[in-house]
């Protein structure tokens, strides 16, 4: 669950969306408020879960998960999914969690190299989440982790009881509510990065496209030269040959991604923007773009908005 910042909650309605969606494929009919704008008020999205979960059982909270692969392009799902692993995945939904100002955190316990431990629960002292809130976000944390390229991905309760296994759910019994759960997904190696066939006569526009196309990504020297097939030192060579640092090119990727979709009439809030641009959260994004472009996020795009 989410509170609203400046007037937006972008996580709150990018959930209804999916929550629309999944109830749809079930055949399963409640409306659904969504908005093309940021902001769902928090009773609908509560009022409409426990309707689900009285009227249908714990199973179709979870099969709403289901729909999140064959939705149309949502820029958080996108964000979430360009993660190159599970713990990657949970370091993006942290941070989106630190964009919403959710009242609601996902704890992550290591449980080993592809097992995690996961606990639903509320931020500080706040109110706990609801039964129909806590499968809502597991159920789609297990179908995230499917769609960013996991292979054998399983997700049980604290007894050992299965919940998802082999891309189908299993009835959970609840007897003794949620708790935590445990996801496993063995992962599974990503396509090899394409190999150069000549001389690259822009290196630095070819990195910085690489930048864009997955601004969310903790990027670092390595994980960029292992992209390219190159090595960290032969990046910063050709970096430095032409007079670019590595911050740099990350913050204009990601300065060149949030004054795209500012300039979109999409009713996308700020707070979304800045996330799905990758940016720390929303003091980080206001600084960094007011420093590259001269004008606060807000500014441009009363300026250049459609």
């Amino acid at each position: 669950m989410t509170r609203p910042i400046d007037g937006t909650d972008f996580a709150s309605a990018a959930m209804m969306r999916l929550v629309a969606a999944g109830l749809s494929r079930q055949g399963i009919s409640v409306p659904v408020p969504t908005s093309a704008t940021a902001h769902v008020p928090l009773a609908s999205k509560r009022d409409v879960l426990s309707e689900v979960l009285a009227r249908h059982g714990p199973l179709a909270i979870l099969s709403i998960a289901d729909a999140a692969p064959s939705m149309a392009p949502e820029p958080v799902v996108q964000a979430l999914t360009h993660a190159k692993d599970m713990p990657d995945l949970m370091d993006r939904w942290h941070r989106l969690e630190r964009f919403s100002h959710g009242r609601h955190r996902v704890a992550v316990e290591h449980l080993g190299a592809d097992s995690l431990r996961l606990t639903h629960q509320a931020r500080d002292s706040g109110p706990p989440p609801s039964l129909a809130e806590s499968l809502l976000v597991l159920g789609l944390l297990a179908v995230l982790s499917e769609m960013v390229g996991s292979a054998a991905v399983t997700l049980t309760d604290a007894t050992g009881a299965v919940w998802r296994s082999h891309g189908k759910w299993h009835c959970p019994d609840l007897k003794q509510g949620v708790g935590s759960v445990i996801l496993t997904a063995m992962g599974k190696a990503k396509a090899a990065a394409e190999m150069a066939t000549g001389p690259d006569p822009d290196p630095v526009s070819s990195l910085r496209k690489r930048l864009v196309a997955d601004p969310v990504r903790r990027w670092t020297v390595a994980g960029l030269a292992a992209e390219t097939g190159a090595s960290p030192r032969t990046l910063q060579r050709r970096l430095t040959e032409r007079s670019v640092s590595f911050s740099r090119l990350v913050t204009e990727a990601r300065v060149e991604v949030a004054a795209t979709h500012l300039c979109k009439a999409n009713g996308r809030g700020l707070a979304e923007i800045g996330f799905i641009a990758g940016f720390a959260d929303q003091a980080h994004f206001a600084r960094t773009f007011s420093r590259a472009v001269g004008t606060t996020p807000s500014g441009y795009r009363a300026n250049f908005g459609q």
